[in-house]
């Protein structure tokens, strides 16, 4: 209808009674005369409609004849009005494609979604099914046990009847209606697991105690032996049972723990102070009680402890003294204030330190403190251990020695001797250790120092990194070259000090671990700059920068200023070849870099971008020449040369 009212209104016809002739306005004769009038500017909503309506024809469809219009410009407007529509309508059907792409995608997104729930809500429905057989488990395991019980109290009942009544045959037990109707019913919905435990115990309870159901009888009095027996069943199921298979539980949570927080961090750190400050206590205490810091209550702990153990009381003695510490704290917990030690504890707590007050640099240093004592404890702890370690596993053949002496003269004086005489002994010999010769020692260091054997052992034995350390120099000491005579004579007694090498002298043999002897030689103090190459690797990762030493006995390579694998020690002796190379063909000139062979290795050392590559080639081959190397026996032109100043 918005079509053929707005072709009404923009073609109005001459004769307006030719419009009823028709039925419908679209349909026309040939012969109808239309008149054309301008278009006059409507709203919106009928721009609307008319672009609706114009969508419907093309733009051969319903032109007039051209001697129909009055003029040209009616003409032009009607042909611009057409021009119009036609945009429109291409607009129209580009929106309209780019409508139907959007729904698509909208379509799929929302068929995505769906798939995303149904998937959540079969999730959801397995993680009840799984729920849900797992509860049938446990209810077939209780189902099981139960009836496990219930087999042990039928089997009871029965042997006890047997043995009270003494008949070979004990008769049937006579079951109820509801036995019979009901307790099959129960079975099977028990077995399907349609049944909770709760639910079976009422069902059972209302079917046995349903009306006419239950007979009572009065209980039979069960002898002593009676009671025994059942007692004795019961005890041997049990533990029958205690031998069955325990389902394997899943852990629940994260099987690390809580995760790192500074809140439960800083909680835990105060609750290990609090826990093991009593235990320090007591340590402190036995320290001072050791150390005569109170004379008079030393001297009494003394003649009491060698009185007990002199008469074999000393066991009776410590377990006194347990028990009474536990009744001593078991007032305390009832209410008592009793404040009764063994031990001098010195009242830490008046040294704690409030932290309430303090300010962010205060509490930084607080920090700073704690994470010092932690460390310095942790790098006792492990210098103890590792110390114990290489006693064990005779890293420091003396102390073992003096330990595996000691323990076969024990194992032996165990064979020939009462245990009562060899605890008698040792007793006497740890007080007189403990409180005599400790405090001794602790007095006068110098005489701890010359006759404490225990200690002198303690302090010999290595750590690891000392080990290590050990094996190093124990293993350059076989590469050391033994010095010619005209070496030994040019050596004054200012050249052979300690005190005269340099600081970077010192630190480089402390470097390398060696004797001081093997200091750098003149014109090598401060080293050689240098690259090592590697040419296997890229160009970005082959070139290592580092200085190259030489002395009397070892060529050395130094990437690092501390300890580490990167460092190289070349001993003189195992050299095979060394040359004058060019690393790569596209370097200028003779290439700077000097070929070290070594035996029984694949591939030689390279030292490249080296100023000076003739005067440290020589020096090498001089060195080598004067110590009468085989790769450089030969050098003649070499061992006329001096070494570099």
């Amino acid at each position: 209808m918005s079509l053929a009212r707005t072709l009404r209104q923009r073609f109005r016809p001459d004769n307006k009674h030719d419009c009823h002739e028709d039925s419908h306005p679209l349909v026309s004769n040939a012969n109808e005369e239309f008149e054309v009038v301008a278009a006059p500017k409507e709203k919106d909503d009928s721009d609307k409609a008319s672009f609706h309506s114009a969508s419907s024809l093309s733009p051969g469809e319903g032109l007039p004849p051209e001697g129909k219009f009055k003029d040209i410009e009616e003409k032009a407007a009607y042909e611009s009005q057409l021009t119009q529509l036609q945009e429109q309508l291409v607009a129209t059907m580009i929106d309209n494609q780019h409508l139907q792409s959007r729904i698509s995608h909208l379509q799929e997104k929302l068929d995505q979604d769906k798939t995303m729930a149904l998937l959540e809500y079969e999730r959801h429905r397995a993680s009840m099914l799984e729920e849900k057989c797992s509860r049938l488990e446990k209810q077939k395991r209780k189902l099981h046990a139960s009836s496990k019980f219930s087999l042990v109290q039928l089997r009871t009942h029965s042997l006890t009847k047997l043995i009270s009544t003494r008949i070979p045959s004990p008769r049937r037990p006579q079951r109820s209606r509801s036995d019979v109707t009901v307790r099959p019913q129960l079975t099977r919905r028990m077995s399907v697991g349609d049944l909770t435990d709760l639910e079976v115990a009422s069902e059972v309870d209302e079917d046995s105690f349903s009306e006419g159901s239950v007979e009572l009888h009065l209980p039979e009095k069960k002898s002593w032996a009676d009671r025994t027996w059942e007692r004795i069943l019961q005890t041997v199921y049990s533990i029958m049972d205690d031998f069955t298979d325990i389902p394997v539980q899943e852990p629940q949570g994260d099987p690390e723990g809580a995760p790192l927080t500074v809140k439960k961090l800083k909680e835990n750190i105060r609750r290990a102070g609090l826990a093991a400050k009593p235990y320090l206590n007591t340590v402190q205490g036995v320290h001072s009680l050791l150390t005569w810091k109170s004379p008079p209550y030393t001297l009494i702990v003394f003649i009491v402890y060698m009185y007990s153990v002199w008469y074999g009381w000393f066991l009776p003695l410590l377990s006194t003294c347990l028990t009474f510490r536990l009744t001593i704290n078991y007032l305390r917990h009832r209410g008592w204030n009793i404040n009764f030690n063994f031990f001098d504890c010195h009242e830490e707590e008046k040294r704690e330190i409030e932290d309430k007050d303090l300010g962010v640099s205060d509490k930084f240093n607080l920090v700073l403190q704690v994470a010092r004592k932690v460390q310095n404890f942790l790098g006792s702890v492990a210098d103890g251990l590792e110390k114990i370690k290489s006693l064990l596993t005779w890293r420091h053949p003396a102390s073992t020695k003096q330990l595996f002496f000691f323990l076969l003269v024990t194992s032996l004086t165990s064979c020939l001797f009462r245990a009562s005489t060899l605890f008698f002994v040792a007793g006497l010999y740890l007080g007189m250790k403990l409180f005599l010769l400790d405090y001794l020692f602790l007095r006068f260091p110098r005489i701890k120092m010359k006759y404490d054997s225990s200690y002198k052992m303690w302090k010999d034995l290595p750590t690891d990194v000392e080990y290590e350390k050990r094996s190093m120099k124990s293993e350059i000491d076989r590469y050391i070259l033994p010095k010619s005579r005209q070496e030994e004579l040019s050596e004054t007694p200012d050249t052979a000090d300690a005190d005269s090498l340099s600081v970077d002298d010192k630190q480089f043999c402390e470097l390398f671990s060696f004797p001081l002897s093997e200091s750098p030689l003149p014109g090598w103090h401060g080293g050689r700059r240098c690259t090592l190459i590697n040419r296997e690797k890229s160009l970005t990762a082959a070139f290592k920068n580092g200085r190259l030493y030489l002395t009397h006995s070892f060529l050395c390579f130094e990437r690092t200023k501390c300890p580490s694998p990167k460092n190289i020690v070349v001993p003189l002796t195992d050299i095979v070849r060394v040359e004058k190379a060019k690393p790569y063909p596209w370097m200028p000139g003779g290439g700077m870099a000097i070929e070290v062979a070594v035996a029984g290795s694949d591939k030689p050392y390279i030292f490249g971008a080296m100023i000076n590559r003739d005067e440290v080639y020589d020096s090498i081959m001089m060195v080598a020449h004067q110590a009468k190397l085989p790769w450089a026996v030969d050098m003649d032109s070499v061992s006329v040369k001096s070494a570099p100043n």
